[in-house]
């Protein structure tokens, strides 16, 4: 597929057009991602620090709520808020995927999975995190995985 990309001036408004031949879930999900790229952050504070920042999408490993607040996980530091994880769920971006009641991950970050003996996945994140995919969202991120691969996934 040819990519075009062309710098404009910071006043005019930003657009993407896609010449296809089809409408596939993974040009349905870039869509979806661009439409939300106006606000393509979080704000949440620092674990460490008393202050708030702005965490890129593309930052974020995974969320997890914990004794009432969500903890949001990059590669080198952990932020905080209050916000709830349904929320956040319908704010982010479809390559965030809730694989548990109390987490969710960014795919695009996932490394590999195996299966566990109790029928649950552990995903192991590209930083070597592990977390556990319970068996009520499993097919949901099947699915989810299929569609941003070409072959259907075997486990």
């Amino acid at each position: 597929m040819k990519v075009n990309i062309k710098i404009i001036e910071k006043l005019k408004e930003e657009s993407c057009t896609f010449n296809i031949h089809k409408v596939t879930s993974f040009i349905q999900d870039i869509v979806s991602t661009l439409e939300k790229s106006s606000d393509n952050y979080l704000l949440a504070k620092s674990t460490s620090k008393n202050e708030q920042e702005k965490i890129p999408y593309s930052n974020i490993f995974y969320l997890e709520y914990l004794e009432r607040k969500i903890f949001i996980y990059t590669n080198d530091i952990i932020y905080e808020t209050k916000s709830p994880l349904y929320k956040l769920e319908h704010d982010l971006p479809n390559n965030f995927i809730r694989i548990s009641k109390t987490i969710m991950i960014n795919i695009h970050f996932l490394n590999k999975f195996s299966v566990k003996p109790n029928g649950n996945l552990e995903a192991i994140l590209s930083n070597e995190e592990k977390v556990i995919v319970s068996r009520k969202y499993v097919s949901s991120l099947k699915k989810t995985l299929t569609s941003y691969s070409k072959s259907p996934l075997m486990y």
